[in-house]
C-alpha cells in the first residue's frame, strides 16, 4: 500500500506540470519537497521506468535504479539508468604533453575515466588539428618524433568505441629549443683572438613575471647542490624589476638559511625572512623600477658576504656558515609581504665572483661549459609552467608565475678560448 500511495504521488506532480523544483532567479532551482502524499518508508529492489501522457503533456520516468532503460518524447530518446553510460563514445581522457622535459621528442600520455565507456576501438591522436595516428585501446601514452624545437603545438587525443568517437582532450607541448652558434675569431693574419667576447644582436629572450601570490620552486638535487659543500665560495646572481613592494617580502629563499627580500627602492639579505638584514643597499630613485643586476658572494677564507648592485660593491658583513639548501624558491613566500616583479638570468657559481668579472655576467649570457656555473636559469622557455637549469636540467616549477618578454638587457653571447673558438647557446623561442 505504501508503494502505491508513493506512485500515484509522483504521477500526480508530473502531470501537474512535471516540474519538482520552484524557480530561484538568483541560485537556480531550489528543490521542493511534497512529503503530504506517502508515509512510511518504501524499498525498490530493480527500479522500472513508465510513459506519462495527458491531453496537455508527455513525459517519461524512471522510478529506482533501472539496470539500463529507455525513455522518450516526440523530440529527444534517452537511455537511462547507471549502466546506459556505457552506450556512449568514449568521456574526455587526462592527457599530458611534455613541455621541454624531453630533449629529442614530445611525449603524450593520457589516462581514461574507469567509470566511462570503454576506449574499445582505440584513440585518435591529433596535432594542430590534423590527424596524426590511432593507436590501440591498450595504449596510454605516444612519442611525436617529428617535432621542431622551440614551436608549440596543441595535441588531442579522443576515445573510440562502436558508438562513435568521443570528446576531445587538449595539451600543449613543445621542446625547448637549444641552438648553438660557434665560430673563430681571428686576424687579418689568420692569429686566433683568444678572450674576445661575441655578442648576438638584436637582444632576444624572456623573463620570469611573478604577481603578488606567484611563485616558483625547484627542489634539491644531492649529486648538484645549490651551495657547495664543506663551507665553499659561492657566487649567486640575478636580475631583478620591482613594480610594487609591500612589507619586506622574500623574493628569492634558499631555505633553511638564506632569504634575499626586496625592500622600498632596494634589496636585503637575511637568514630568515623576517628577520635583521645582514647586507642591504637600495637603489638610485630615478632607477628603482628599473631592471638591477644584484649579485651576492661568500668568500670562505674571512667567512665574509657581499653584496654587489650592478657590479658596484655595495655592502660587506660577516656571514655565517650556509646550512645544506634543500628548496630554492622564486617569488612569493607566505607571510613575508608582497611582490610583484620579474626576475631573469638566475645564476650559481661555486667560486667568489667580484667586480672584476660582473661586466661578462652582465653584459652577456653564459653557457654549460661556462667555468664554474653549477646553476643557471634563463628563464627564455616563453611557453608552459617549467624552466631549466641547463647545467644539469633541475626543474624550476611555476605556481603562477609566467614568462614575460620585458627582459633583462642581456646579449646572447660566447666567449673565445685561447684557439679563437668560441660557442653560444641560446635558448629561446624565436631565435
Amino acid at each position: 500500500m505504501q508503494l502505491k500511495y508513493l506512485i500515484f504521488s509522483i504521477i500526480l506532480t508530473l502531470i501537474g506540470g512535471y516540474n519538482l523544483y520552484g524557480q530561484n532567479s538568483n541560485c537556480g532551482p531550489e528543490e521542493v519537497v511534497d512529503s503530504a502524499g506517502y508515509a512510511g518508508t518504501a524499498f525498490f529492489n530493480y527500479g522500472s521506468t513508465a510513459r506519462i501522457k495527458n491531453q496537455k503533456y508527455q513525459s517519461s520516468a524512471a522510478v529506482g535504479q533501472t539496470f539500463i532503460g529507455f525513455i522518450e518524447n516526440k523530440e529527444f530518446s534517452t537511455n537511462v539508468g547507471f549502466y546506459a553510460r556505457y552506450l556512449l563514445p568514449p568521456f574526455r581522457v587526462t592527457l599530458n604533453a611534455t613541455q621541454g622535459d624531453l630533449l629529442d621528442r614530445i611525449q603524450l600520455t593520457w589516462d581514461i575515466d574507469g567509470l566511462g565507456p570503454s576506449p574499445s576501438e582505440g584513440f585518435n591522436i591529433y596535432r594542430d588539428g590534423i590527424f596524426l595516428a590511432t593507436v590501440g585501446s591498450g595504449i596510454r601514452n605516444y612519442n611525436d618524433f617529428n617535432v621542431i624545437a622551440g614551436r608549440a603545438y596543441i595535441y588531442t587525443v579522443s576515445g573510440l568505441n562502436a558508438f562513435g568517437e568521443g570528446q576531445q582532450s587538449e595539451a600543449l607541448g613543445f621542446q625547448v629549443p637549444n641552438g648553438v652558434v660557434t665560430g673563430w675569431v681571428r686576424t687579418i693574419n689568420d692569429s686566433p683572438v683568444p678572450n674576445a667576447l661575441v655578442t648576438l644582436t638584436p637582444m632576444q629572450g624572456f623573463s620570469a613575471k611573478f604577481g603578488a601570490l606567484d611563485g616558483a620552486t625547484a627542489m634539491a638535487d644531492p649529486t648538484n647542490p645549490y651551495l657547495p659543500p664543506n663551507d665553499g665560495e659561492w657566487t649567486m646572481t640575478f636580475w631583478m624589476k620591482s613594480d610594487s613592494i609591500i612589507g619586506n617580502p622574500s623574493i628569492i629563499s634558499l631555505a633553511p638559511g638564506l632569504h634575499i627580500r626586496a625592500i622600498d627602492d632596494g634589496i636585503d639579505v637575511s637568514y630568515t625572512s623576517g628577520g635583521a638584514a645582514i647586507l642591504s643597499s637600495v637603489f638610485p630613485d630615478t632607477t628603482a623600477n628599473d631592471w638591477h643586476h644584484v649579485a651576492l658572494s661568500y668568500d670562505n677564507d674571512g667567512g665574509i658576504g657581499r653584496l654587489y648592485i650592478d657590479g658596484v660593491l655595495k655592502d660587506q658583513m660577516a656571514m655565517n656558515t650556509m646550512p645544506v639548501i634543500d628548496t630554492l624558491t622564486l617569488g612569493f613566500n607566505q607571510g613575508t609581504g608582497s611582490w610583484d616583479g620579474r626576475l631573469d638570468e638566475f645564476r650559481i657559481y661555486d667560486t667568489q665572483l667580484d667586480e672584476l668579472d660582473f661586466g661578462d655576467v652582465m653584459e652577456g649570457t653564459a653557457s654549460s661549459t661556462t667555468p664554474n656555473l653549477t646553476h643557471y636559469w634563463k628563464m627564455d622557455e616563453e611557453l608552459g609552467v617549467k624552466s631549466y637549469d641547463i647545467i644539469n636540467r633541475q626543474i624550476l616549477y611555476f605556481c603562477g608565475a609566467t614568462f614575460d618578454k620585458d627582459m633583462a638587457p642581456v646579449r646572447i653571447a660566447g666567449r673565445t678560448n685561447e684557439e679563437g673558438y668560441y660557442r653560444i647557446e641560446s635558448a629561446s623561442y624565436g631565435t
